[in-house]
């Protein structure tokens, strides 16, 4: 299962539609900053550092502090994982947030 329908299906079990692709998610619900990140919003990410375009997603599971925001997605190597989302290489490919609720 990719990432957009990871979160399509976990989505649904709570009784919300979501858009299936990362792209369309990324524009559903309302933007996040990241300081206000709470369990449930949405993160997307870019392929490489810097650039803009949307290419995967995942959903905060839990904030603890500043530097350790926990995200789940699914990943085609590892199945489904739970990263930080303040590490360096997530931190860097980071594009925004959304609370789709």
């Amino acid at each position: 299962m990719d990432c957009s329908g990871l979160l399509c299906v976990s989505y649904k079990s709570a009784g919300l539609s979501l858009p299936r692709t990362s792209a369309e998610q990324s524009k559903f619900g309302k933007p996040v900053k990241l300081g206000a990140l709470e369990p449930g919003d949405l993160v997307f990410f870019s392929k490489k550092k810097g650039r803009k375009k949307i290419t995967h997603v995942g959903m905060v599971t839990m904030v603890r502090n500043k530097k350790d925001i926990r995200f789940i997605h699914s990943s085609t190597k590892l199945g489904v994982v739970e990263n930080n989302l303040m590490s360096n290489y997530y931190r860097g490919v980071f594009v925004k947030a959304r609370r789709p609720f």
